[in-house]
């Protein structure tokens, strides 16, 4: 079945799309125009290979679209500072069974009109592993680390490269690189969860904007990221009434 789909003429599939998004049945619709004994069975190979040859991506769900029709974008990937890499070697070297994730306020530099002249290291800990990871930093990096923090307690005690130390919400998305490492559909919703951030909303919409224009966003992990954070009406209805990003998942929630 694999070698009968490999050996398909895939770009021929490809014109036969319509241009814009589209489903699963119209893949197959198309596929049996151009080899009409090709089998529904055999869809979920042909697409993998479709994406896998980067002709389709996936923009929500069951929702694709033509590469040659979509602006090719890349993956964001955080580039972390020396301070960063030194909590993560530490995290791994310590705690190499927990599950975290780490990002710095400076990676929003890249998206914010008003750049931030400070910095801030944000771990998230699974539930378990938080007050272990806690004390054992503060005796690592003193003066540095909080956890859970209000915003009045990082005016009073944050202090640049300063450690916020924070519970990983489970059905976090995951980056495809490093397992620590933070997608920016993860970024994205904490901008709105995260009671840490001291950030003005007048950038957001600019931000993300630039943020779905030049890397590739997966928004139905997005939304079920928001969903675990209580926060798809702040998040999407944000999205939809001040950016003019397409919403690809369902509005009737917001």
């Amino acid at each position: 079945m694999a070698d009968e789909v490999m050996c398909m003429d895939k770009h021929a599939i490809i014109r036969k799309l319509p241009d814009g998004t589209c489903t699963r049945q119209q893949i197959l619709h198309a596929t049996r125009i151009v080899d009409p004994s090709f089998k529904e069975t055999q869809l979920r190979y042909l697409m993998g290979t479709l994406h896998n040859s980067s002709l389709i991506v996936r923009v929500g769900r069951n929702q694709y679209k033509k590469v040659d029709k979509e602006p090719k974008k890349s993956v964001f990937t955080g580039a972390y500072s020396d301070a960063a890499l030194q909590v993560i070697q530490y995290m791994q070297e310590q705690f190499p069974l927990l599950s975290y994730r780490v990002w710095e306020l400076s990676w929003l530099n890249e998206f914010f009109n008003h750049q931030l002249a400070h910095n801030q290291i944000f771990l998230d800990v699974e539930k378990d592993g938080c007050d272990f990871v806690f004390f054992a930093l503060v005796e690592k990096f003193p003066g540095r680390v909080l956890l859970r923090p209000i915003a009045q307690e990082i005016l009073q005690y944050g202090t640049d490269d300063g450690i916020i130390i924070d519970r990983l919400v489970t059905e976090a998305p995951k980056s495809n690189g490093e397992q620590y490492q933070v997608p920016l559909e993860k970024l994205i919703v904490d901008l709105f969860a995260n009671k840490s951030l001291m950030l003005s909303k007048g950038d957001y919409a600019t931000a993300i904007e630039t943020m779905f224009a030049k890397y590739r966003i997966d928004q139905v992990s997005m939304l079920r990221y928001a969903r675990r954070r209580n926060k798809v009406k702040d998040v999407f209805g944000f999205l939809r009434g001040k950016t003019s990003i397409e919403l690809r998942v369902r509005g009737d929630i917001w």
